[in-house]
């Protein structure tokens, strides 16, 4: 499994492997401890944040936002072209094409299990039953506590 996290110092995010438990920041040099529980070592399974220690996770495919973002524009922009052509087949087929990539995109990426107090990354750990997809409820929850 690989963990990935923004060092606190510099923002630079840093990829290492699960037995680790200290890391050097790749980019400032920092020291950064980190508590790997034994689930994460033995099973593979992540329970607890080796940065924060926190236990609320949520799962997601490992794709970049703002790449998804930018495809989405672009379909946008040439389906405009096709309202602005007085094409509407060509525009709904647009949308068609949008749609199957992004099904296509979201069968063949992996999921990753990301932490909602520090949004440390965990990739090619086993799915945790008790972890579910993005809740908006539970983030909030974490960003007023960051705030507050």
């Amino acid at each position: 499994m690989t963990i990935s996290f923004r060092c606190p110092e510099c923002q630079a995010v840093n990829d290492i492997q699960a037995s680790r438990t200290a890391a050097t920041c790749q980019a400032c040099g920092r020291n950064l401890p980190l508590d790997v529980s034994k689930e994460i070592l033995n099973n593979n399974l992540v329970d607890v944040c080796p940065r924060c220690g926190k236990t609320d996770f949520y799962v997601q495919r490992d794709f970049n936002g703002k790449i998804g973002l930018g495809i989405a524009v672009l379909f946008a922009l040439v389906g405009l072209v096709f309202v602005a052509l007085d094409r509407p087949v060509y525009f709904y087929a647009c949308l068609a094409a949008a749609a199957i990539v992004d099904l296509a995109l979201y069968l063949s990426l992996p999921e990753i299990t990301i932490c909602y107090s520090c949004k440390t990354a965990f990739r090619g750990a086993r799915k945790n039953p008790t972890h579910q997809p993005f809740d908006l409820h539970t983030a909030d929850m974490y960003d007023h506590r960051a705030k507050g």
